[in-house]
């Protein structure tokens, strides 16, 4: 299995091999007018020494990017939220509809560039200027201006204080 094969899923020394690496950082970067763009070279370095491969799986996301994942956090993450549960459940057809039907496995080219559908692509808004945004075990792609109105909205979310579960 090449770059993209998921044969090497479950790492034993845990979350990829690097302590305390993470997708940090917020990078501006241009798409071109196919839809291709450049991941950041700091999360590429990150994808190879924690993930040991270069591959991603780009999907939507609830608040309107992109989320980008290594496959083995897809695993982890998004395919175990309807892993062995009831075909029947709305919630489980709706989050297939939304989140996995859309997914694409991308392996950049030699400039580190992946190319994002037009669903994709039309779900975040994207244009020509994009911003990539660190997660812990995820990054996104953001439309710029989208990306500032929605950090207006998460800092007010903030100010409010942390609700009790």
């Amino acid at each position: 299995v090449g770059n993209c094969g998921y044969l090497n899923l479950h790492n034993t020394t845990g979350m990829g091999g690097i302590s305390g690496q993470m997708f940090q950082g917020e990078y501006a970067n241009t798409m071109d007018a196919k839809g291709r763009v450049s991941i950041p070279a700091a999360f590429r370095e990150t994808l190879r020494q924690r993930y040991d491969s270069d591959c991603v799986v780009i999907t939507r996301d609830y608040d309107g990017c992109i989320r980008v994942y290594p496959p083995r956090e897809w695993e982890r993450i998004v395919l175990s939220e309807v892993r062995n549960k009831p075909i029947d459940d709305e919630w489980v057809r709706a989050f297939e509809r939304f989140v996995i039907s859309p997914a694409t496995t991308c392996q950049p080219d030699k400039q580190g560039r992946i190319l994002i559908s037009q669903v994709l692509r039309e779900h975040a808004k994207l244009d020509k200027k994009v911003i990539f945004a660190g997660g812990a075990n995820h990054f996104e792609i953001w439309d710029a201006a989208l990306r500032e109105a929605k950090l207006t909205d998460d800092l007010n979310i903030l100010k409010k204080g942390r609700r009790s579960a």
